[in-house]
């Protein structure tokens, strides 16, 4: 799956990436937009694409409505995430699950039982078994997610603090 989310109308740089997605045998594209993208207009640039389940298109309806809430769930979110010693428990479980006292070894016991609760009731921890802790599947995705805004992030300021040097 390749997500693109063109904050104007699509380009031709984009249409030619939705070409190659299309042409290929194994990837799907996903246009995410504030304003949408006709399917007439995806058929015409991309023949079949939408027919063949190639190209969907997800337009953010809620960006006008709902804004204001979308934001505060956002910022509640990330407020958890933020935390050095949530990070440092959420990481290791990209693709794996912990037992507490691993948690424990590394971070103070107090920090440990607190933070766990917070991320459980937050629906980012499960604990399959008495003591074992995973990511949930929302956890998974918006720890992932969060980690690639903050590496995209940094490299864009760097970018630009290599840009202000030159």
């Amino acid at each position: 799956m390749v997500a693109f989310c063109p904050t104007s109308e699509p380009d031709e740089r984009l249409w030619n990436a939705m070409k190659q997605v299309s042409a290929s045998n194994n990837a799907t594209g996903l246009i995410v937009s504030a304003h949408g993208v006709d399917n007439a207009s995806i058929e015409e640039r991309v023949p079949g694409a939408i027919v063949k389940g190639k190209i969907e298109v997800e337009t953010l309806g809620w960006f006008d409505d709902t804004l204001e809430e979308a934001l505060r769930e956002t910022l509640r979110t990330i407020e958890l995430m933020v935390n050095e010693t949530r990070m440092r428990m959420l990481a290791p479980l990209l693709g794996k699950s912990a037992v507490k006292k691993e948690f424990r070894a590394r971070i103070n016991p107090k920090l440990v039982y607190h933070n766990i609760a917070e991320l459980s009731k937050a629906g980012i921890l499960d604990e399959p078994t008495q003591g074992t802790y995973e990511l949930s599947q929302m956890g998974e995705t918006v720890l992932a997610e969060f980690l690639m805004f903050l590496e995209r992030t940094r490299r864009t300021l760097n970018d630009q603090k290599n840009v202000e040097v030159n």
